[in-house]
């Protein structure tokens, strides 16, 4: 029961209308990987981390056809009004942390971080203990996110990218 209540919330928060099609088929560490079509009908490679205790999802996803690596916030209680621009700050364990402007709309703050950082991006992610994810132009309190199986659900993304433009 425990290890399926994130499964379950990560399917509940992929299945709004725009993630309709994105499916959730493994689990590595405190991570959830999926797969499928996502907005716009492109092909979408992503993996996943929601805490139990409050719903909060945070995930990173690449999206064919599209430049860099998407990332989306969610958190049930929010209400943001579409359009909303929200700066976003990553720390990957004690790394400098990553600046990033989100867009928020409803219950998901979305935002991109440029090809030229994603290797380095990637780098820290798979190395680190935790992330703290912040939006220091709000009143929400940080999110310490734990990158245990990181490693390993980043290699399975990049298997999953890898196969999705061999077959595109």
């Amino acid at each position: 029961m425990k290890r399926l209540l994130p499964v379950t919330i990560v399917v509940l928060c992929l299945s709004s209308p725009a993630w309709a099609a994105l499916t959730v088929y493994s689990h590595v560490g405190d991570w959830d990987l999926f797969s499928g079509t996502g907005t716009q009908g492109r092909q979408t490679c992503g993996i996943g981390h929601t805490d139990p205790a409050n719903g909060r999802a945070f995930s990173l996803r690449y999206i064919h056809g599209t430049e860099g690596l998407s990332f989306v916030a969610d958190k049930p209680t929010w209400n943001i009004p579409a359009g909303t621009t929200i700066r976003v700050v990553m720390q990957i364990g004690l790394n400098t942390p990553w600046s990033e402007q989100g867009t928020g709309h409803g219950q998901r703050v979305e935002w991109t971080m440029q090809p030229s950082s994603v290797q380095a991006f990637d780098t820290q992610f798979r190395q680190a203990q935790s992330m703290t994810v912040t939006f220091p132009s709000g009143n929400e309190p940080p999110w310490t996110i734990s990158l245990h199986g990181s490693m390993a659900a980043s290699n399975a993304m990049g298997r999953c990218v890898t196969a999705m433009m061999q077959s595109a």
